[in-house]
């Protein structure tokens, strides 16, 4: 059975690659002379992406509609592998799902709802680039996507509205602080009572950074709405505090398609891994309990590391050698932004950090 990430991968090739493009993707490799327009495209955007800095805005760089349709073919399925593993903590969600999709790109957010949560949505799509739009309304206006959804709009402003789901991938980036706020604010003004908001950006220090930054603000000015992903606290986040270096993130493993995986040998790049960073919020949520695993346990010559934030416990987690049980083996075989909830806490106070002797998952 193919992968949600094959199929939105081969919903792309079927809408943007030409009718010889297609034939030869559905068979194996698609040829070069059909990529070569879309492989010189991603050379260009990769260059720019590579030298983005926070607050720069990047809309501009799509000038093109083949600059645009080369997006959709690599990035798409990348970013969205990255809000389809995240889709299950929406729970649960209302039906219908109305969906404020801000800066959707080529439909990214939208084509993995669309194609992933078994919900009828109600997608409101925001961008500011006039060729991303282009590509939006037509990957999202056919089939299978087209018979998923209630209704589309797809515009460059945020229309009026209360919205269940607000998602922004890729978006704070490229934003001032002041810039920052005020989209922040306009969010915040309309989810829906109990809505979520997703967002979403690149797993690299700069970008992870500004959005534990969003985290803050939003925790900080709305109380009511409360962090589910990875956060378990309420609190301004301890590491943002109290490093200027640290950032958190992610990687997900995928099953990468085979666009994807052909794109990457011609372009020299390798999304086999993907590094994200993410929080989810929703309006009158509970915290939720336990521990999130914020780097992969290491073997060090005084036992096993990793670094942990709970409710009220920020830092380095040590299980000392001889130590180790069948409690303390599910943090030993953590992977990243892992929750792990005590069975029975206790603690042993330690130079270095905390050892946690019983744990269950």
């Amino acid at each position: 059975m193919p992968s949600i990430a094959h199929e939105i991968e081969s919903h792309v090739a079927r809408i943007i690659l030409s009718e010889r493009g297609w034939a030869q993707y559905q068979h194996g490799d698609v040829g070069h002379q059909e990529l070569a327009p879309y492989r010189a495209a991603l050379d260009r955007l990769s260059s720019l992406y590579v030298g983005h800095t926070v607050g720069k805005q990047l809309t501009t760089s799509i000038s093109h509609q083949i600059e645009a349709e080369a997006y959709a073919l690599y990035y798409l399925p990348i970013n969205a592998a990255k809000i389809s593993t995240l889709l299950p903590l929406l729970d649960p969600v209302p039906t219908p799902l109305r969906v404020l999709d801000f800066g959707c790109g080529p439909g990214t957010a939208s084509l993995a709802l669309a194609l992933s949560i078994g919900r009828p949505l109600a997608l409101t799509c925001v961008d500011s680039a006039p060729h991303m739009r282009a590509v939006a309304q037509r990957l999202l206006s056919t089939p299978p996507c087209a018979e998923k959804l209630l209704s589309l709009s797809i515009a460059d402003t945020i229309p009026a509205g209360q919205y269940d789901l607000i998602v922004a991938a890729n978006v704070f980036a490229e934003l001032d602080e002041q810039e920052q706020s005020r989209l922040l604010r306009t969010f915040l003004s309309q989810l829906a009572p109990k809505g979520f908001m997703l967002f979403m950006e690149p797993g690299q220090q700069m970008h992870t950074r500004r959005l534990m930054t969003v985290r803050d603000q939003v925790v900080r000015e709305r109380p009511d709405i409360r962090p589910l992903f990875p956060c378990l606290r309420g609190d301004p986040c301890p590491m943002l505090k109290s490093s200027s270096d640290d950032w958190c993130h992610g990687v997900i493993e995928w099953q990468q398609p085979p666009l994807s995986r052909q794109l990457d040998t011609l372009l020299g790049f390798n999304k086999h891994r993907i590094k994200y960073s993410a929080f989810i919020f929703q309006q009158g949520a509970t915290l939720r309990s336990g521990v999130r695993v914020l780097t992969k346990p290491h073997k060090t010559p005084g036992g096993i590391n990793t670094l942990v934030c709970s409710n009220d416990f920020y830092g380095l987690v040590t299980i000392r050698k001889g130590r180790r049980s069948q409690h303390t083996s599910s943090l030993t075989r953590a992977r990243v932004f892992d929750r792990l909830a005590f069975s029975e806490p206790a603690r042993e106070e330690l130079p270095f950090g905390i050892t946690i002797e019983k744990l269950s998952t």
